[in-house]
């Protein structure tokens, strides 16, 4: 965390985290710009508090790498620093307007995904399930535990979802909601928290057992009126939104900036990733396409 002062007030903070690899800290900063929660500062001192947390950072760092939004990306542009600057246009969090009312939101949709979403939810009421519109964090997180092994291959990741529960269990406005049998068996479970009028969605576990009766569809049905109801005009969905409301939800400008060091010694280690990535697996070549793009 950078704290940025003028005189002895305390003009703003730009948060970040080091690129750690084996415990191994590795002197490349990241800052995640796309819901406007990297910067803490009036709006008028959002820049010249960027401004001075980037100098200050690459007095440290080799590199910098920063997912901004369209808005503030001349920020950075005019920072004044000895590095390189480069970026790209890329895809983080889905955003998906939500109406005043459930049934406006319903009318937006097309035929066939209103269709499922109140058939499904009808399925599920008959079937005898309940949704559950607040937790406590301790129930929510020990329902996590049991209903993972069950939840579909790319969401039973124990490290994510551990990160995911402390992210939540930090924030203020935690939003925790579930689906569960008439037994108490939880099928389905969503969480994040809201900022304002906005609700960012950052983890949901739906029983895989269970795909017939399409439990993702149920969830997000009831957990989108829920929102509505509460006054909610925005759901964000962290990394983006499976179908349906993919194809609803948009993704605004963001940027991801590069900001490398002109020094010999970075620019050799840069060059050798680059030569390497294209002999890596995918996976691992993603990796260094993060530390080497614009090589």
């Amino acid at each position: 965390m950078v704290v940025v002062s003028q005189g002895k007030r305390i003009a703003g903070l730009l948060y970040c985290k080091e690129r750690v690899v084996a415990g191994i800290g590795l002197r490349i900063a990241f800052g995640n710009d796309a819901l406007g929660a990297m910067v803490a500062a009036y709006p008028e001192e959002i820049e010249s508090v960027m401004s001075c947390g980037v100098r200050a950072l690459l007095k440290r760092m080799v590199a910098l790498r920063f997912v901004i939004r369209s808005d503030r990306l001349p920020f950075l542009t005019r920072v004044q620093t000895n590095a390189d600057v480069s970026f790209y246009r890329t895809e983080v969090h889905a955003h998906l307007e939500l109406s005043h009312t459930y049934d406006e939101f319903l009318a937006k949709l097309g035929s066939r995904t209103r269709r499922n979403f109140r058939y499904y939810r009808r399925k599920s009421e008959l079937a005898g399930n309940e949704f559950i519109p607040t937790l406590e964090f301790a129930e929510f997180s020990a329902a996590t535990r049991r209903l993972l092994p069950k939840a579909a291959f790319f969401a039973r990741c124990k490290q994510t979802r551990e990160k995911h529960l402390a992210m939540i269990e930090a924030m203020p406005s935690p939003m925790l909601m579930g689906l569960r049998r008439k037994s108490g068996q939880w099928i389905g479970l969503a969480g994040g928290w809201h900022v304002g009028r906005r609700a960012i969605l950052i983890m949901q576990l739906n029983d895989r057992t269970c795909n017939r009766e399409t439990v993702s569809v149920v969830l997000r049905s009831y957990l989108i009126e829920e929102l509505i109801n509460r006054g909610f005009r925005e759901i964000v969905f962290w990394g983006g939104s499976s179908a349906p409301l993919s194809s609803y939800a948009v993704h605004p400008d963001v940027f991801m900036t590069y900001l490398d060091v002109r020094s010999l010694s970075w620019r050799l280690c840069r060059r050798t990733w680059a030569a390497v990535r294209r002999l890596s697996p995918a996976n691992f070549g993603r990796l260094l396409n993060w530390f080497a793009r614009g090589v």
